[in-house]
């Protein structure tokens, strides 16, 4: 996992982040020198039908690792997540999004849409878990379950003290330990749950600002009943209310990624057809 941020010092929940998968990334990499030592190779000797379908078979492969290694990710910015995958763009904003955890992919748990009883849950092809790697963490983590060997006495030094030292410059602090001990999954899940925590705390302080403005601002006659009050405008508490619908009413997003599509089918159709007519 590769997270990408632009810095921002006043608030880094209003960066834009993109977690990707650093395997995806090395592959890409790696197949596109292939590809294109291979492709000079059949300009220089190949002639014939046989050198134009690998050709093809090169381009058909190059597009299909775009669309599966280099394009997907998962981007979050201020306005909410985006879950890119090969196929499919799922859009979804921070008051949409329940739950983010890892089984397997990093998914994201959406709040039922009105009139639905169950919650949305998006998949994400970039981050993925892979068990090679939860067993890493389990071992790093001194919890993968194997008896203890005999070894001789530790050497203890400035990363590692000895037990009831003071701690020193160099060791490694207790966050930046935790975060060692997490897969990369698991990192991109924790990090973008912190920031869907952190803009339902904005919306509660936003609403409660607004509240007290409004509040402030209500006409209260002296000597008016409540049932005059009432007729004459909405509470505050019944304006909030209204904005918090009103935030509500931003649902998770879906859409085709037709572009990628096209990239992906049209190499190989040209493929088939040259190959097999």
């Amino acid at each position: 996992m590769l997270p990408q941020q632009q810095s921002s010092r006043k608030d880094p929940d209003s960066d834009r982040e993109v977690f990707r998968s650093a395997g995806s990334i090395v592959l890409s990499w790696a197949w596109l020198v292939v590809a294109v030592i291979t492709l000079i190779d059949l300009a220089v000797q190949g002639r014939d039908r046989a050198a134009l379908v690998t050709a093809l078979l090169i381009v058909a492969i190059s597009a299909v690792v775009y669309g599966c290694a280099w394009r997907p990710r998962i981007v979050a910015d201020s306005t909410g997540i985006t879950v890119a995958n090969p196929l499919r763009d799922h859009w979804v904003p921070w008051a949409a999004v329940k739950n983010v955890d890892v089984v397997n992919a990093v998914r994201v748990h959406c709040t039922p849409a009105p009139g639905s009883a169950t919650e949305k849950i998006i998949y994400s092809w970039a981050v993925q878990a892979s068990p090679s790697s939860a067993r890493r963490a389990a071992r790093r983590a001194g919890l993968s379950g194997q008896r203890p060997r005999l070894t001789r006495a530790p050497r203890y030094t400035r990363m590692n003290p000895p037990p009831g030292a003071t701690p020193g410059y160099a060791q490694i602090p207790e966050p930046a330990r935790d975060a060692l001990d997490r897969t990369s999954a698991e990192y991109t899940a924790g990090r973008l749950a912190e920031r869907a925590q952190h803009a339902r705390q904005a919306r509660i302080v936003k609403a409660q600002a607004e509240a007290d403005k409004l509040a402030a601002t209500e006409p209260a006659a002296a000597g008016a009943t409540a049932t005059d009050l009432t007729a004459a405008e909405p509470t505050a508490a019944e304006r909030v209310q209204a904005m918090a619908g009103a935030a509500a009413d931003e649902w998770p997003e879906a859409h085709w990624a037709w572009g990628p599509i096209a990239i992906m089918l049209v190499p190989i159709a040209i493929l088939l057809l040259v190959a097999f007519l």
